[in-house]
């Protein structure tokens, strides 16, 4: 039987490296003092050795990152922000560090990283990311690109789109609206939205769905929408578009909700049951989802294989005082 292979030591890599062990150190430890050329050249080195992070001598360090997808029209703010709350506050609660970027495709180079969360991906972020951090473990929230292998934990976005039209119609509505954003989480729910008009018998107006690809253009496709004569409109997800349409209506084209046309929105936590009407909201699992993810990327990080690779959760509808009753 052949020997067994030696693990590389920090030794071994400040020698090719031409540093010292302390270099090495803070390089492998994400610390400050270190010139970018030799943080490169030592990481790089690392890479090569096929050097790990060792968790039991150095704190696990896992880094949140933040790729926009090319079409979603909000950056900031709701969705994105409650999800990388609850994320860092489960790896706190483990004693993890977190690193969150806010150029990640430039500051992922210089950190040694145990792990990656990623967030809102495009194809070429997510690319561009397995090739900064080769041999990483990765897991990704609402990755509508994944590969087989690739580990997502995500939302049941297409459920929410049949959850909400099934409330509306239950609620006596025929005349459905969906308006949402050019996201891939939108797309979802937009087919299931209209997937259950179709299962219920109802006609899908195409005038009465439609998908904004800016803030800016919220209020005409909102009016067209109201023009053409529908009795209610979903407006998914969590990063104030519903507050955003919530306004549209009632503040600038004066309707009143539920009396002219009945309201669903994303749920922003703290905000929906303080605005008036407070609002019939669905609410995606995000404290389930973090957990999940904090969960499977330590578990991926100490080596276990998980046969499993996608996680879906299923969201849930809060029922306030948006929506009337038609008889």
């Amino acid at each position: 039987m052949p020997p067994t292979r030696k693990r590389p030591t920090i030794y071994d890599l400040a020698k090719a490296a031409k540093v010292s062990p302390g270099t090495v150190s803070r390089v492998l430890n994400n610390k400050d003092r270190v010139k970018a050329s030799t943080r490169d050249r030592v990481l790089q080195i690392a890479k090569d050795l096929g050097m790990k992070p060792q968790s039991s001598a150095r704190t696990t360090q896992i880094a949140i990152v933040n790729v926009l997808h090319e079409e979603a029209p909000f950056k900031s703010g709701g969705y994105t922000s409650e999800l990388t709350m609850r994320l860092s506050f489960q790896l706190a609660e483990k004693n993890i560090g977190v690193f969150i970027p806010s150029n990640p495709m430039e500051q992922l180079k210089g950190y040694f990283l145990d792990g990656i969360i990623a967030l809102l991906y495009n194809k070429k972020g997510l690319h561009q990311l397995h090739n900064i951090q080769k041999g990483v473990p990765v897991v990704s929230m609402d990755n509508f690109f994944a590969t087989e292998e690739q580990y997502v934990v995500s939302s049941d976005h297409y459920e929410s789109g049949k959850m909400a039209a099934r409330y509306l119609i239950k609620k006596g509505k025929k005349r459905l609206a969906f308006a949402g954003s050019a996201a891939p989480s939108a797309n979802e729910r937009k087919q299931g939205f209209v997937d259950e008009i179709r299962a219920n018998g109802l006609a899908v107006e195409d005038n009465l769905i439609c998908q904004f690809k800016t803030k800016t253009n919220m209020h005409s496709e909102i009016a067209r929408i109201v023009r053409g004569g529908a009795d209610s409109l979903f407006v998914p997800g969590s990063s104030q578009e519903s507050i955003i349409a919530l306004h549209i209506l009632q503040y600038i084209m004066g309707l009143k909700v539920p009396d002219d046309i009945s309201f669903i929105g994303g749920e922003n936590e703290g905000i929906s049951e303080n605005l008036t009407p407070p609002v019939t909201s669905f609410k995606v699992p995000l404290q389930e989802m973090a957990e999940s993810a904090v969960d499977l990327i330590i578990r991926l990080i100490e080596g276990e294989n998980i046969a499993q690779t996608k996680h879906t959760f299923s969201g849930h509808m809060i029922e306030r005082d948006s929506v009337s009753f038609s008889h």
